[in-house]
C-alpha cells in the first residue's frame, strides 16, 4: 500500500511515461501497473487506447463490435487518445461467400497449409506466400447495400478526434462512405492500405471510385499484389498503374510495397502476347517524379537493370530510406551482378538506412566468374546502413565486405545464406556461418542490438555450443533470432563426400526411398537427430547464452528449426515428412522481468505449438486408417534406430527426446 500511495504522489506525465515504457517492452506488467490504483489505471489509458484494432466479419457483428468499442471509450473518456485504428478481414454482406473470384480454392488452400505448418506464428507478415491462384476480378464497384453495412465504422471514425492512422487491411473493396469521412473529419490522417488493387485498368476508362482512391491525398502507403498476367489470363497492369501513381498523381504515398506473384497459368494464355498500356488518366510522361521513402520490391519479379532503370525514372532513389529488392516464402529470386552492377554505378541513396536485399549468382545458364566481386563493390558503394539484411548467395568475401562498410553503423543484421535448390549444372553449397564469423561480427559491429543469422547444427556436440556461447560476445545485442539449419546440401552436391566415419553398417545402405545412391540411412538419421528440438533443449541453449553473455541484457531469443532432410536436391522424400514436421520446433525464449528473482531466469514458449497440435490430431486419425502402411514405411526403421519405444508407448512421437547440448 504504501509503494502505491507513492505512485499515486507522481505527476500525471511521470505516470504516462512509465506507462508507456511498459506498453513498448512488457505488455502484462502494464495491465499489472493500471491494477495499482485508479491513478495510475487511468495513466494506462494513452497508451492502452492508441491503437484500436476491428476485426470485420459481418454487419452484424459489426456493429456490436463497434458499439462495445464505443461503450468502453465512453467510460473510460479515452477516445481522444485513439491514434490508429485498423481493420481487417471480410465483410459479408448477405451471408455471402467468402471465396470467389477474388480468393480461390487454391488461394484459401495456400494460405491453409501456410498456418497449419504455424508459419504465421514463426515467421510473422515478412515472407509472403507468393504461389497459387491470382486474378484480377473481384467487385469494383460497392454496392449501396454494402457501404451501408460499413455505417458502424463510419460513424466510429467519425467521431475520434485525433485519428492520424487509418489501416486497412480488408478484401473489400475500399467503402466510398469511408473515404469520405476521411476526406471531410480527418483530412490529414494517414491511410495505410495494405490490400490495394485496381481492379478496372482493362475498363476504357478506370472507375471514378479507384481512382479516387488511389490518388487520395490520405494515401500514405500501399502494398499491392499483382502478376504479369493473372490466373484467367487476363493482363494484370497494376505495376504500371502504381509507377505512374508514385510519380505524382497518389500526391503524398510514401510508402509503397510490391508483391510480385507467381499465378497458376493455363497453358494457353501464358503465350499470349500483352496488351499494350493506356495509361491512367491525367498522367503526363517524365513531367515528374515522386519521392517515396520506403520500397519494396518483393517475390517473383525479374531484378534486371531495366526494372530499376523503370522506377528510378518514376520516384527518386535519393529520396529512400529503407528498400526491400527480393524475398517472399520459399522464392529465390534476388539481384545478379548484372542488377548490382546498375546499382552500383547508376543509383544514389544518400538517404538510405535500411536495405533488406536478396543476392543470387544466376549462374544456371551462364557462368558469372565476377559475381563476388560484383556483390563487394555493390555493398561498398552504399552510405553506412543502420540495418541491413542479406538472404542469397553468401560468400566469406561479401561478408568482409559488408562489415567493413556497414558494420560500424549496423544497429540490425540479418545473414541468410542460400543457394538455387534446382542447379543442375553449377551446383553450389550454401555458406555456413562458424564462430570465428560471429566473433567478426563482434568486432566490427559495435552498436549491433539485433542480429539474425543461421546456425547449422551438428547433433548438439560441444562446437555447436561454442557457437552458442559465442553469441554472448556481442555487448549491446538484444534481440537474437537463430534459425536453426539442419540441412546438408553435400550429401548431393558434393561428389568427394565420404560417408561419415560413425556410420555403421546399416547407416551405409541406401535409404530405400530414394534411388540415388549418394543418400544413405545415416544421412537421415543424423538429420532427425539435429531437427529433434524440444524445450529441454531450447532452454539449454537459451541459458547457454545468457550465461555467456556481457554487457546489455539480452531480452529475446527466437529459435527457428528448419531444413531437415533437405540434401541440395528438390526431392520430396515423402517418408520423413510427418518425423521432421512433427520434431522440428520453434521456440521464443525471454528474460523474466520479475525483480524477485535470478536475473537470468528465462521463460520459454513453443511458437507454431496449436499449429503442431492440430497436425499431431489430423495425423493420429491418418494412422487409424493406415497403420500397416506406416509401419512399413523405411523412415521408422530410421527413427527407432535413434528412440527405441519406451515401455508402454503406443506412438512414436511419445519416445524422442533431443540431443543433450554439450558443455
Amino acid at each position: 500500500m504504501e509503494n502505491a500511495s507513492k505512485l499515486e504522489k507522481l505527476p500525471r506525465e511521470t505516470l504516462q511515461h512509465i506507462a508507456r515504457y511498459l506498453h513498448a517492452t512488457h505488455r502484462p506488467s502494464l495491465y499489472s501497473f493500471g491494477l495499482v490504483n485508479k491513478t495510475c489505471y487511468s495513466a494506462t489509458f494513452p497508451s492502452v487506447f492508441r491503437e484500436i484494432h476491428l476485426a470485420v466479419r459481418d454487419g452484424e457483428a459489426l456493429q456490436g463490435d463497434v458499439d462495445a468499442l464505443v461503450k468502453v471509450l465512453s467510460r473510460t473518456g479515452s477516445a481522444r487518445y485513439v491514434r490508429s485504428l485498423s481493420i481487417k478481414g471480410y465483410l459479408r454482406v448477405d451471408n455471402g461467400e467468402e471465396t470467389g473470384p477474388d480468393m480461390s480454392y487454391d488461394r484459401e488452400r495456400a494460405i491453409y497449409w501456410y498456418k497449419l505448418m504455424g508459419f504465421d506464428e514463426v515467421l510473422g507478415d515478412d515472407e509472403p506466400l507468393l504461389h497459387g491462384w491470382h486474378c484480377n476480378r473481384g467487385p469494383v464497384e460497392v454496392t449501396a447495400e454494402e457501404d451501408r453495412a460499413w455505417a458502424p465504422v463510419v460513424h466510429f471514425v467519425r467521431a475520434l478526434p485525433h485519428l492520424t492512422t487509418l489501416v486497412y487491411d480488408c478484401r473489400n473493396q475500399f467503402p466510398p462512405s469511408l473515404l469520405d469521412v476521411l476526406h471531410s473529419r480527418h483530412p490529414q490522417c494517414r491511410l495505410h492500405h495494405l490490400t490495394f488493387r485496381l481492379r478496372s485498368l482493362r475498363w476504357d476508362t478506370p472507375d471514378r471510385h479507384e481512382m479516387a482512391i488511389a490518388t487520395s491525398p490520405c494515401l500514405h502507403r500501399a502494398e499491392v499484389r499483382h502478376a504479369w498476367r493473372d490466373s484467367y489470363g487476363e493482363d494484370d497492369f497494376n505495376e504500371e498503374a502504381m509507377l505512374e501513381l508514385v510519380a505524382g498523381l497518389a500526391p503524398n504515398l510514401k510508402h509503397l510495397r510490391m508483391v510480385y506473384v507467381v499465378p497458376i497459368l493455363y497453358s494457353s494464355v501464358r503465350r499470349a502476347p500483352r496488351a499494350p498500356w493506356r495509361g491512367l488518366p491525367g498522367f503526363v510522361p517524365g513531367r515528374a517524379a515522386g519521392s517515396l521513402t520506403s520500397l519494396a520490391l518483393v517475390g517473383d519479379a525479374i531484378f534486371s537493370p531495366e526494372l530499376f532503370q523503370t522506377w528510378n525514372k518514376h520516384t527518386r532513389f535519393h529520396s529512400l530510406r529503407h528498400l526491400t529488392l527480393g524475398g517472399g516464402f520459399d522464392c529465390h529470386r534476388g539481384l545478379n551482378d548484372e542488377a548490382m552492377t546498375w546499382i552500383a554505378e547508376n543509383g544514389s541513396f544518400p538517404r538510405l538506412r535500411t536495405l533488406r536485399v536478396c543476392i543470387e549468382r544466376d549462374d544456371e545458364i551462364d557462368e558469372r566468374p565476377e559475381y563476388a566481386k560484383k556483390a563487394i563493390a555493390f555493398f561498398r558503394g552504399l552510405e553506412p546502413l543502420e540495418e541491413l539484411s542479406v538472404t542469397g548467395s553468401l560468400e566469406p568475401a561479401i561478408l568482409d565486405s559488408i562489415l567493413a562498410r556497414h558494420g560500424c553503423a549496423l544497429r540490425t543484421l540479418r545473414l541468410c545464406p542460400s543457394e538455387n535448390p534446382f542447379a543442375h549444372v553449377r551446383p553450389h553449397i550454401p555458406m555456413i556461418l562458424r564462430k570465428e564469423h560471429i566473433e567478426q561480427i563482434q568486432a566490427q559491429c559495435p552498436l549491433l542490438q539485433n542480429l539474425a543469422v543461421p546456425v547449422k547444427r551438428t547433433k548438439s556436440d560441444s562446437l555447436e555450443a561454442d557457437m552458442y556461447k559465442s553469441f554472448g560476445k556481442l555487448e549491446r545485442l538484444q534481440s537474437l533470432d537463430l534459425t536453426l539449419d539442419c540441412s546438408d546440401w553435400r550429401v548431393m552436391r558434393d561428389t568427394t563426400l565420404a560417408d561419415d566415419p560413425s556410420f555403421d553398417e546399416d547407416d551405409r545402405k541406401v535409404f530405400a526411398t530414394q534411388s540415388d545412391v549418394h543418400l544413405k540411412r545415416g544421412h537421415i538419421r543424423e538429420a532427425f537427430m539435429n531437427c529433434a528440438v524440444d524445450e529441454v533443449l531450447a532452454r539449454s541453449i537459451g541459458e547457454t547464452i545468457w550465461q555467456a553473455k556481457v554487457g546489455t541484457p539480452l531480452r529475446s531469443l527466437k529459435l527457428y528449426t528448419t531444413g531437415a532432410c533437405s540434401f541440395g536436391d528438390t526431392v520430396s522424400h515423402c517418408d520423413t515428412r510427418e518425423f521432421v514436421e512433427h520434431l522440428s520446433r520453434s521456440y521464443l525464449i525471454q528474460r523474466s522481468v520479475r525483480d524477485d528473482g535470478d536475473e537470468n531466469t528465462i521463460l520459454v514458449r513453443e511458437l507454431g505449438r496449436q499449429a503442431r497440435e492440430t497436425r499431431d490430431k489430423m495425423l493420429t486419425e491418418n494412422y487409424a486408417r493406415r497403420a500397416e502402411d506406416f509401419h512399413d514405411c523405411s523412415a521408422v526403421h530410421v527413427f527407432r534406430r535413434v528412440w527405441p519405444p519406451k515401455e508402454g508407448s503406443k506412438d512414436w512421437r511419445d519416445d524422442w527426446v533431443s540431443l543433450p547440448l554439450q558443455s
